[in-house]
């Protein structure tokens, strides 16, 4: 019913023949479209209602035409499209992912990545479109979204980000979707509809710090960009100023100095790429009107209907060499169990346990157990894991009112009711939520006071946000003492429910209450002060915990010194409630600073110091109380002596305190484990999957036991005249605990350009790097040299050579089939390209490629080429070439893979 009175006023704001409110038309159309002036001794004539289509009459010209889409379209990218004549001798898979990006082999081919951006085109069509074709790229970058708009329309088609607004926090909706999403207004009404199938889903996640600023795992799979939020201890941290992310991997990361205590608590809710989940039908709608002056009215709902799942896909992705067996390879989305995993190196087939193994951890990262250059080719075949999706499945549809009442100066009350039906878990889930909310203001005085009553049993559609199945009150109460300080005070009680997963629907329930206290002096200039006092308590099924924390912080800023510094203490206790003497307490004292310090224009200094004392004891230690200490220590220096040199400089001790003084001697790999203290705080209960959000996966939400980390960086580029710059990089790093290397690395590269005439520049870099495996016997040696030279344009030509050779030597010593593996290598190779120009815009080239590996997995590979190229502009180019490609493997167990290809090419090449 209420979705048919939803597509009535959506027809009925977009059609003229209706009499209701005009339609207004965008500025930039009212500007263009002038009413002819009428004669003073006339009576004016009655103006009918125009045609949307008559704003194509102002398109007089062809002139006009393209001065419109020269203003408002932007076209970015690039389009190859090719014709190829193969006759191959061997090995057709290899020769097929070794060449043409995965497409060799096929008569025509089509590799497009293109960006076209519409911005209002007539003042009300826009356009978002990426297309991306490519066999390696990641499934979710080809995108594309449609707007219509005008000042009181809006229809969006396509990807988009749906948001259905409104205040009601029990049906409120901000997804990534494919479908369609329109707005109108209509006189006093407000109308928004969504209809899609879904393409992200919602995870509300939570993660218990580990004395160290990170790192913390999110999950397996892509992160939608953007749509992450954080919290700390109730606390919503900002990205790039407290934290940053990778959201290709869901690793996060707080800044240098932000020492996250193992009593505190970590919830990140975000939206990920739901890769092989079960697609859903979702729509919804939300009316929105104002009763009288005070008072509004709003009606939203949502339903979301499964829908059969799909054949699982298989996902093949393609990496560089990322150097040192140290460095991870990290896949898109987690590999499904007991299904097949195919990783191809050049085309030769790797076997697991002997040239790579997967991280022990985090099922999506794998190793190789030897050096790879850059040049080889990584390919990986899989089937992703299906996304779970919802932590509760099924049909579910939740409807909502929210009424607001304006109280002239003193504040605003909004009473929000919904009502959810779900079909999840063999059964029929019902149930009837409240939400009242009020915010006064009394002079220097402002209250803010939230009462929620949302049984276990509401079942909402998955949304990110910090949202929770709960009953109870927050109330917060603020005094104004001056214009720059401040007074704060706030309490909350809630019975706070967590669904179990299972077949069958069940739930427990934790007690949760916490009170703040702060004060905060910040005047305009001057030292800014800061207290806190928040106390805390939980008591869950099974446990029950308490704490009390103090902190205070002082900052100033000078014209060109800045610093920050603050104490934090913390007092926790932790029983089991079935036995009281079981115990554990904990006492945890930080002191942290940070400054800055600019002495010249050419000189700055930047540091942070954080240090932690935890004092733990528990009824189950044998030797009493215990005590550790973390810390996070970084210096960074920028000098640039003069114009012509400059020096960086950086330096970074880490360390959680957790991992014992003996981790960095070479022993055993062994598997960590989860930081589990047994302490709950009320701020991480009742997510992890709810009536709001799903849970994530396994091994997600995850962070190690503890973390080490010790380095610095050295930079120093020099230019001694205008012909030649020289570059110096050198770095000595040591960490562990943080699956992304567990090894010390030293690195040393030196390099040089030399320009002495305009048409010769020459390139020399060398580069060595020794790494020593920590928590695993063994060690990788590498050194690298490359020589460059561009000539020309001499007359008609241009000439580039360039030439490498490295040797590396990897050695692992357990943990591997059949024993320890001693993988030496030496690598070298040549490329040359000669041009030769016939005309304004068209030449001939010739290119020319020799690749040799000795020692382990010998193999050769050449590749020659001659063609034309003609360039009708400066945008599109045709190219006609004959390619001879030979790939030979010198191991006699992978001779099957060699091939030899003869290739005439054909092509057109777009850039825009």
């Amino acid at each position: 019913m209420l979705f048919g009175i939803a597509t009535l006023l959506l027809w009925a704001a977009s059609h003229a023949q209706i009499l209701i409110p005009p339609i207004r038309l965008p500025a930039e159309l009212s500007q263009k479209i002038k009413p002819k002036p009428s004669s003073p001794a006339t009576p004016r004539p009655t103006q009918n209602r125009r045609s949307t289509f008559e704003v194509f009459r102002q398109i007089r010209s062809w002139d006009d035409l393209e001065r419109e889409f020269r203003e408002t379209v932007t076209i970015s990218g690039r389009k190859v499209m090719g014709f190829h004549l193969h006759r191959v001798e061997g090995d057709i898979n290899a020769f097929r992912d070794q060449n043409y990006f995965g497409q060799g082999g096929q008569r025509f081919t089509d590799n497009t990545d293109l960006f076209i951006r519409v911005n209002k085109f007539l003042g009300f069509l826009s356009l978002d479109w990426r297309w991306n074709n490519q066999r390696y790229r990641n499934p979710f970058d080809t995108r594309i979204t449609y707007t219509y708009e005008s000042p009181n329309f809006k229809l969006e088609w396509g990807d988009i980000q749906a948001v259905l607004g409104g205040n009601n926090p029990l049906v409120g909706f901000n997804r990534t979707l494919r479908g369609m999403t329109a707005s109108a207004q209509w006189g006093q009404f407000n109308l928004r509809y969504i209809t899609s199938e879904t393409k992200a889903g919602a995870r509300t996640i939570t993660i218990p710090g580990n004395d160290s600023p990170g790192p913390y795992y999110l999950q397996g799979s892509q992160i939608v960009d953007g749509s992450e939020r954080v919290q700390v201890d109730g606390v919503e941290k900002r990205r790039g100023e407290d934290y940053t992310i990778d959201y290709y991997a869901g690793i996060l990361r707080f800044r240098d100095g932000m020492i996250i205590p193992r009593t505190s608590t970590i919830v990140v809710t975000y939206e990920t790429y739901a890769y092989n989940s079960q697609p859903s039908r979702l729509d919804g709608v939300r009316i929105e009107t104002k009763l009288g002056r005070n008072t509004t009215l709003g009606v939203s709902m949502l339903r979301q209907q499964a829908r059969t799942r799909r054949e699982l896909l298989t996902r093949t992705e393609r990496f560089a060499g990322q150097g040192a067996p140290s460095n991870p390879y990290d896949l898109e989305f987690v590999p499904a169990p007991n299904t097949p995993i195919q990783i191809t190196v050049s085309g030769v087939p790797q076997q697991e346990g002997v040239d790579y193994y997967f991280d022990p951890v985090l099922p999506y990262r794998f190793y190789f157990t030897r050096f790879m250059p850059a040049n080889l080719t990584v390919i990986v075949t899989y089937v992703p894991l299906p996304d779970p999706g919802s932590t509760i499945g099924g049909n579910r549809e939740v409807m909502g009112l929210d009424l607001g009442f304006t109280l002239g100066k003193q504040g605003t009350v909004v009473w929000n009711i919904g009502r959810s039906r779900a079909e999840a878990l063999g059964s029929t889930l019902e149930a009837i939520a409240h939400v009242v909310s009020g915010r006064f203001q009394f002079g220097k005085l402002s209250l803010d006071s939230t009462y929620r009553a949302i049984p276990a049993e509401f079942i909402g559609i998955e949304s990110v946000g910090f949202r929770r199945n709960e009953q109870g009150h927050q109330t917060s109460l603020t005094y104004m003492l001056s214009p720059s300080s401040r007074l704060q005070a706030s309490l909350s009680q809630s019975r706070v429910a967590s669904l179990a997963t299972g077949t069958q629907f069940s739930t427990s329930y934790t007690q949760t209450e916490y009170h703040t206290l702060s004060y905060s002096y910040t005047p305009a200039s001057g030292f800014n002060l800061t207290l806190n006092r928040v106390g805390s308590s939980v008591n869950a099924p099974s446990s029950r915990s308490n704490q009390v924390r103090h902190s205070l912080t002082l900052s100033r800023a000078w014209k060109s010194l800045s610093f920050q510094i603050g104490y934090d203490q913390s007092d926790s206790e932790s029983r089991a409630l079935g036995n009281l003497n079981s115990f554990q307490k904990y006492q945890i004292q930080s002191l942290s600073s940070r400054a800055e310090w600019r002495l010249s224009d050419r000189f700055t200094l930047s540091a942070t110091a954080s240090q932690s004392q935890i004092r733990q004891h528990s009824s189950l230690a044998q030797t009493g109380a215990t005590s550790t200490r973390s810390r996070d220590y970084s210096l960074t220096a920028t000098w640039q002596p003069s114009e012509r040199l400059s020096i960086n400089y950086r330096w970074s001790d880490l360390d959680s305190g957790t991992l014992g003084s003996d981790f960095f001697t070479p022993r055993s790999r062994q598997l960590g484990g989860g930081f589990n203290t047994g302490f709950q705080n009320p701020w991480g209960v009742g997510y992890n999957g709810n009536g709001f959000s799903s849970g994530a996966p396994l091994y997600s939400g995850y962070t190690y036991y503890g973390v080490r980390g010790k380095g610095q960086e050295l930079g120093v580029q020099w230019r001694p005249n205008d012909l030649l710059t020289i570059d110096l990089q050198w770095s000595d790093q040591r960490s562990a605990g943080d699956f992304q290397t567990n090894s010390a690395q030293k690195v040393l590269t030196a390099g040089v350009s030399y320009l002495p005439y305009e048409w010769l520049m020459i390139n020399l870099n060398w580069s060595r790097q020794e790494v020593q495996f920590l928590t695993a016997s063994g060690f990788s040696n590498n050194e690298y040299l490359t020589v460059g030279v561009e000539i020309g344009p001499i007359r008609r030509w241009q000439i580039s050579l360039n030439y490498y050779q490295m040797t590396t030597q990897s050695v692992l010593g357990e943990g591997f089939v059949g024993g320890a593996g001693n993988y030496l290598q030496e690598p070298y190779g040549f490329t040359a390209r000669v041009s030769y120009d016939l005309g304004r815009n068209h030449s001939l080239f010739a290119d020319y490629r020799f690749n040799e590996l000795r020692g382990y997995l010998a193999s050769r590979d050449v590749e020659f080429l001659v063609g034309y190229q003609y360039r009708f502009s400066r945008n599109l180019s045709f190219v006609l070439n004959y390619r001879l490609r030979e790939q030979l493997n010198a191991d006699p167990q992978y001779s099957q893979y060699n091939y030899r290809a003869h290739s005439l090419d054909a092509g057109l090449s777009f850039n825009f």
